[in-house]
């Protein structure tokens, strides 16, 4: 690609260097949309009081609940308190309520149709946004799925954080790759939503070939966005234990910037990027790296290497 082609971009992704999923919503709806957290579903498979399967060795006792201590609260109570702060901090005023904690699949069909309803009555909320597992699709949630999004906007997240067997195990995710790949045609042949890939870097063993496969398999599937997150420590959790013993050690920022920069100059330019690093939301919880508490910094060096560089989102692609 040229740097005609980079010029080009820069006016569609508003002067970054990869395309925002800021810039995807406002391109769908025509102005600024923001994502209102809740914190409704309570377990996922590998939690069920009777599951054999271990625990995700990175997920803690709240399932990435952003407002975790909210989750006493009714959904509606939730998606009011949630878009308040986020109404008066950026001056928003469209909503996607994001269905993000554990496993929001994990339910029977009327109880999480009867979730969607609350929150798509509420108002400036303009859709849906679902996080769940590839391996928690049923069939008989699909016509929801479906006829909602006929309605509505709806994008489903699936937690996939690899598209390598080997590290999916280390992550003891309790699905496989193929199980993913399932899901996302499903999603796509048989409901229309949108589609997000959670991604995570900085595995042990993990090359460059590796992240650049990755980048050149979303780029032949039916998704939208991707989000990014770097294997982080928190308290309570089996990567706990690893670190502690010396047998997990977290790559510092450097190497981490490496990695997405490396990643996205192979991703598809219409791919949105939902998040370039995590972000640990409750600093108690942190044990390493550090780095992980700063919210901007990562985003920020990120793109200050991609300028260096003069590379972008989709360069080699």
């Amino acid at each position: 690609m040229s740097t005609s082609t980079l010029n080009n971009n820069f006016s569609h992704w508003a002067n970054h260097r990869y395309f925002p999923i800021s810039q995807y919503y406002k391109n769908h709806f025509g102005e600024k949309v923001y994502k209102v957290s809740v914190s409704i579903a309570e377990s996922c498979p590998n939690r069920q009081a009777n599951s054999r399967m271990p625990l995700c060795i990175f997920c803690d006792e709240w399932g990435s609940a952003a407002y975790h201590l909210e989750r006493d609260k009714s959904l509606k109570e939730q998606i009011i308190v949630n878009r308040n702060k986020i109404a008066k901090r950026y001056r928003a005023k469209q909503f996607l309520v994001y269905f993000q904690s554990y496993t929001n699949t994990f339910e029977r069909v009327s109880e999480l149709e009867q979730r969607f309803n609350i929150a798509l009555a509420e108002d400036n909320i303009r859709g849906i946004v679902l996080g769940t597992r590839p391996d928690c699709l049923p069939e008989r949630i699909l016509p929801l799925l479906k006829k909602s999004h006929e309605h509505h906007y709806v994008m489903i997240e699936l937690g996939l954080q690899s598209f390598f067997d080997h590290q999916l195990n280390f992550l003891q995710r309790g699905h496989n790759v193929q199980c993913g790949y399932d899901a996302i045609h499903k999603l796509h042949e048989h409901t229309g939503v949108d589609i997000g890939i959670h991604l995570i870097f900085g595995l042990p063993g993990e090359t460059n070939e590796a992240i650049i496969e990755t980048a050149l398999i979303l780029n032949k599937l039916p998704i939208n966005n991707v989000k990014l997150h770097n294997l982080h420590v928190l308290i309570n959790t089996p990567l706990a234990e690893m670190y502690q013993q010396g047998k997990f050690k977290p790559v510092d920022l450097a190497s981490y910037i490496d990695k997405v920069v490396l990643f996205l100059q192979y991703l598809s330019p219409d791919i949105a990027v939902q998040r370039l690093a995590a972000v640990a939301s409750r600093w108690d919880e942190l044990i390493a790296p550090q780095w992980t508490k700063e919210k901007m910094r990562p985003g920020q060096e990120i793109e200050d290497k991609l300028a260096q560089l003069n590379t972008w989102q989709g360069k080699n692609c």
